[in-house]
């Protein structure tokens, strides 16, 4: 009785407090909102981009910035049972992506694809929405003869809205990211973005995914079992070798939300197949760029502390044992199952490929006023060392990149690691400059 009370009392106050559960971009045409910036490039750029699309267009589910540094930005919605919100905007970013493109002046078309997380949408005025309008900026700035274009996938990231009560939906958030990700509705236009962008095998242009906390748990739940499929199209091929592809040109998932007992099948099968001598077997030994990137941030506490805290109430009746890197249970190792499903994919030191990430100076490293392609010696050289007792950054964006000590990542397709606090301070602080052009340069680089 005294819950039924209870819920009689408090139930109007959770109702009214739900976030909201209807498409942000319900602009009924599809049809591009044109938006022209000032043509000074300021440090209040992206506010005025953003703000101006909130003020002029806040439901177009379409956005054509137009000025000195122009791109093209479009949304799409998925709902929480993983379908799309209106396969119109679903029509209208594919038109987008896979227009045709002149390509005279030597650039190509460039599309970046953004997967929000936690207590995020696509409604104008998001700060993920801000900056994902910021690195399109910057993309157009550092490369003007290229064609760039956005895609925003929106979901709904809070299903409260009172600010006291959003770290309660942690559990719920978690299971749709699930949802959505799983629904075939985001694979479908995953599957067909990358057709209308990369179809042609002669084709430069480029196609990356980033996907964020709940947003990275978005992207794996969607793309792990072609990664999959993928890695095994090469172990059976015949003739020669392909190289092996995973979706685009990369996916990157910064502070990610996912287990890292979900990274396990990926590490397993590259063991099986790439460190043993007997076919069937994978040579990667000629990859240079991977095509997978999970970084999290030395502090993101979201990820290293509120998450580990939260699993432990999903996790603490269920009974574990260890598992060794070849998928064999066994009483002791790094791989336990209890520590994997409680830590996040970012934060399991086993599964490190690189030391922590870091800008050659945090107080002497400038945000990049340009961020151009490397000659291919200098970039497989950095890929690889940093010089002894000096560290090297990547030129522009001053990214310093190490591996572990026995790591070839040559031979590895999927790169794990820290991300010091100068390039990401913390959960939310994603959209340095500097990161974003040391994504372009591993990217574009040959």
């Amino acid at each position: 009785m005294r819950i039924l009370i209870l819920w009689f009392l408090f139930s109007p106050l959770f109702l009214s407090a739900c976030a909201r559960n209807s498409p942000y971009r319900d602009q009924s045409d599809g049809k591009a909102c044109e938006i022209s910036v000032p043509e000074t490039m300021t440090s209040t750029y992206r506010e005025s981009a953003a703000a101006l699309e909130k003020e002029k267009c806040p439901t177009a589910v379409k956005v054509r910035i137009v000025g000195q540094h122009p791109y093209e930005l479009a949304y799409v919605e998925i709902n929480e049972r993983g379908f799309f919100v209106d396969r119109m905007q679903v029509e209208s970013a594919l038109e987008m992506a896979g227009a045709p493109f002149d390509s005279k002046n030597g650039g190509h078309v460039r599309v970046l694809v953004f997967v929000h997380g936690w207590h995020h949408d696509a409604s104008a005025g998001d700060k993920n929405v801000k900056g994902f309008h910021e690195a399109l900026a910057a993309l157009s700035r550092w490369s003007p003869n290229d064609e760039i274009r956005g895609v925003y996938i929106g979901w709904r990231g809070d299903s409260l809205a009172l600010p006291m009560f959003r770290f309660l939906t942690f559990w719920d958030r978690e299971h749709t990211s699930d949802e959505v990700g799983r629904g075939s509705s985001l694979y479908e236009f995953f599957m067909r973005l990358e057709q209308v962008v990369k179809g042609e095998p002669s084709t430069q242009n480029r196609l990356v995914v980033i996907g964020h906390s709940f947003g990275a748990s978005v992207v794996f739940n969607s793309l792990s079992q072609l990664y999959m499929q993928r890695l095994l199209d090469v172990v059976y091929a015949s003739g020669e070798m392909p190289k092996f592809q995973g979706y685009g040109d990369l996916v990157v998932f910064i502070n990610p939300a996912i287990e890292a007992r979900r990274y396990m099948p990926f590490k397993i099968v590259l063991s099986d197949y790439v460190m043993r001598q007997q076919t069937p077997r994978a040579d990667l030994s000629n990859e240079v760029k991977p095509v997978l990137l999970i970084l999290s941030s030395e502090g993101d506490w979201a990820t290293r502390k509120a998450y580990q805290a939260a699993r432990i109430f999903s996790t603490i009746i269920e009974t574990h044992r260890p598992a060794d890197s070849m998928g064999s249970e066994r009483d002791q190792g790094p791989y336990s199952k209890w520590v994997m499903k409680l830590k996040a994919i970012g934060d399991h030191e086993a599964f490190k490929t690189h030391e922590v990430i870091h800008l050659v100076s945090a107080s002497k490293t400038p945000q990049p006023k340009e961020c151009p392609p490397l000659p291919k010696e200098d970039f497989d050289r950095l890929l690889r060392v940093s010089a002894e007792g000096v560290d090297q950054g990547f030129p522009d964006s001053g990214v310093v990149l190490k591996p572990k000590q026995g790591i070839t990542p040559a031979n590895l397709p999927y790169w794990n690691a820290d991300l010091g606090k100068d390039i990401v301070s913390g959960h939310t602080d994603i959209w340095n400059l500097n990161f974003i052009c040391w994504i372009s340069q591993l990217v574009e680089s040959q």
